[in-house]
């Protein structure tokens, strides 16, 4: 959707059903409709005027919105709620391949909403509206914006944990060398994961006691609901964690039990050739008096004395049971 003014897209919705306005019909939308929804990018400096110059909006809010604050936080002040939402930032195709941050700041009839990268949450939540999907007031949207998040964040975890499955699979089967299993990315993304999770279940919970009186009442409703989902979100991601952790801990084991057979064989076979090879040595040397310079056979006595002593390291090695 192209850019209309200081906004990237605008909403004004009748009985929860969107209708799309720009910035000419803005105004007539705030008297006339329900409630209206605003989107800014805020890599756009128009966009920052518009905010700047927005006498509704608290100043608390517009300080938060404009700076691009990253904590995710919910905050009230008055009949506003404002805050950060962890959103997943979206590439070309759409897929979500990174952390991203949603800023937004609401009141009974508007909802104002900016980001600085393309987000996931918000361009979903945005298309479930223009489709018909149902937004009765600002806080339904802000509750959708949450829970969508949380779907996501269960489609990420099932992924990983499938992941997780496939390597304990493979580790359990002993097929193949372990060495091409990546579990260092895994649990890199799973960390990062954790901290947003626990970063939004504290923001929730922070929200339900305010330090600030306010009279915001239809989101503090839900944020008991959106708490414990935050969660059981929490939860999951710290048992993966603890999966991959106790995974990396099997697949080092297994990797330096290798290492050490092969260590194991390489030094026994430095053991059984090095006397042989001191033979060797010495019969090369360039010197008169070497036992059998001129025996035509004794070349096959050299060998046969390093078979000898071979058979007898040999030996020594299996008395010593260094060698199975």
């Amino acid at each position: 959707m192209a850019q209309t003014g200081a906004f990237l897209w605008a909403y004004a919705f009748d009985q929860g059903l969107a209708a799309p306005i720009t910035d000419q019909t803005l105004d007539d939308a705030l008297a006339s409709r329900d409630w209206v929804w605003t989107h800014y990018p805020l890599s756009d400096q128009r966009a920052r005027l518009h905010l700047e110059q927005l006498q509704e909006l608290p100043a608390a809010a517009r300080d938060l919105i404009l700076r691009a604050e990253q904590r995710v936080q919910i905050q009230f002040v008055g009949d506003w709620a404002f805050g950060v939402l962890p959103d997943f930032e979206r590439d070309l195709d759409g897929r979500a391949v990174g952390v991203g941050r949603l800023l937004f700041a609401m009141s009974g009839r508007r909802l104002i909403t900016a980001r600085r990268q393309a987000l996931c949450v918000v361009d979903e939540v945005r298309r479930e509206a223009e489709r018909g999907g149902v937004l009765a007031s600002p806080a339904e949207a802000v509750i959708r914006l949450v829970e969508r998040y949380v779907d996501l964040a269960e489609t990420r975890l099932h992924a990983a944990a499938e992941a997780l499955d496939r390597i304990e699979d493979r580790m359990l089967a002993d097929a193949g060398e372990l060495d091409g299993v990546k579990l260092g990315p895994l649990r890199r993304g799973l960390s990062r994961d954790h901290r947003e999770y626990l970063g939004l279940r504290s923001a929730l919970h922070r929200a339900m006691s305010p330090r600030e009186a306010h009279t915001v009442a239809v989101l503090p409703g839900q944020l008991s609901r959106l708490a414990q989902e935050a969660e059981d979100l929490d939860r999951e991601t710290g048992s993966l964690q603890e999966r991959a952790r106790l995974l990396h801990e099997e697949l080092d084991t297994r990797i330096t039990s290798a290492t050490n057979r092969s260590m194991r064989a390489l030094t026994v076979m430095s053991s059984l050739l090095i006397p042989p090879t001191l033979i060797v040595g010495a019969f090369g040397m360039n010197l008169s008096g070497i036992p059998f310079a001129d025996d035509r056979a004794g070349f096959f006595a050299a060998s046969a004395l390093c078979l000898a002593v071979v058979g007898g390291a040999y030996w020594i090695l299996r008395r010593m049971r260094i060698m199975p």
